[in-house]
């Protein structure tokens, strides 16, 4: 995938574009990827336009993936370009045939645009889909438009989403987003206190901007690569052995003994086990995690 964040000169022609903020790459925006996917097929270019900041230095809320997330999902859709198109005062002040006539039809050469139902856009979101497919006919490209998909009697939507991760219903998270809220990093190294005590954790930080599920055990699923394993992650600040503030996610991994310092995975969070709290010592602690493993592993048969 080419990943494009300079505007400078930018010029693309005959494109197939997927519009939006993409914040989780949920099963919703799943459909105008695959639509975009099948237009690639049939010869055009495929781009994933969505917008950096995404309203993040305009006091948004906080955010269900991070950058690195978003780049990692994106990278692995199966689109030719993700271009990360700023997110400014100015830009949000475009009138909406402004954008459709200088970044769709002028940098972007669009032939085909792929959005949702609710999709808006330009100053006050004054454009809607309507507006889009009466510009699409003057411009010559085609629209499609998807209405949202249902998760039983709620839309599936970033908000509901980021709500479901709030209160740690890890199942309806993965539900609506096709996988789990997961955390794509490098493995980074901590206290090593997991080594000392025989139950060694891969550490990765967390970017400040995301939105956390309760901070406590999980039931993980790890991606290296090729590989798919099985483990336990604490999401939190390690209060036993901690006093710091520092949020950080601390993976066992079933069944591995590898050095992994230094590479990039994910940790998908499957269920929630039990909130963080702070042991009396660390024995207490062992006993607790050995206790938190095999529970995990009777939960997913292994």
């Amino acid at each position: 995938m080419k990943h494009i964040t300079d505007l400078t000169a930018l010029q693309l022609n005959h494109t197939a574009v997927a519009l939006g903020k993409f914040d989780g790459f949920h099963l919703g925006h799943q459909l105008l990827l695959g639509q975009v996917r099948k237009w690639q097929e049939e010869g055009l270019t495929g781009v994933i336009v969505t917008f950096v900041p995404a309203g993040r230095e305009l006091g948004a809320s906080k955010h269900i993936d991070g950058l690195r997330e978003k780049k990692h999902k994106a990278e692995e859709s199966g689109i030719d370009i993700l271009l990360e198109y700023p997110f400014t005062r100015e830009f949000a002040a475009m009138e909406p045939e402004v954008f459709v006539r200088e970044v769709l039809v002028r940098q972007l050469g669009v032939q085909a645009v792929a959005v949702g139902r609710d999709f808006r856009f330009g100053r006050n979101r004054g454009g809607d889909v309507d507006l889009l497919q009466t510009l699409g006919k003057q411009y010559h490209f085609q629209v499609r438009a998807f209405d949202k998909l249902m998760k039983g009697q709620k839309e599936i939507s970033s908000s509901l989403i980021r709500a479901e991760i709030e209160a740690g219903h890890m199942e309806t998270v993965s539900a609506c987003m096709g996988q789990g809220y997961s955390v794509f990093g490098e493995v980074v190294h901590g206290k090593e206190l997991g080594t000392a005590i025989g139950i060694p954790t891969a550490n990765q930080w967390i970017e400040p901007e995301r939105i956390l599920p309760p901070f406590g055990v999980y039931a993980s699923r790890i991606r290296r690569k090729e590989q798919v394993l099985y483990g336990i992650s604490n999401l939190g600040c390690k209060p036993t052995v901690s006093n710091e503030q520092i949020v950080g996610l601390e993976t066992y991994i079933f069944d591995f003994a590898e050095d992994l310092y230094g590479e990039w995975i994910e940790v998908e969070l499957l269920h929630f086990i039990r909130p963080e709290r702070k042991f009396q010592g660390i024995e207490e602690l062992k006993r607790q995690m050995q206790q938190d493993i095999a529970d995990v592993k009777r939960s997913v048969s292994l």
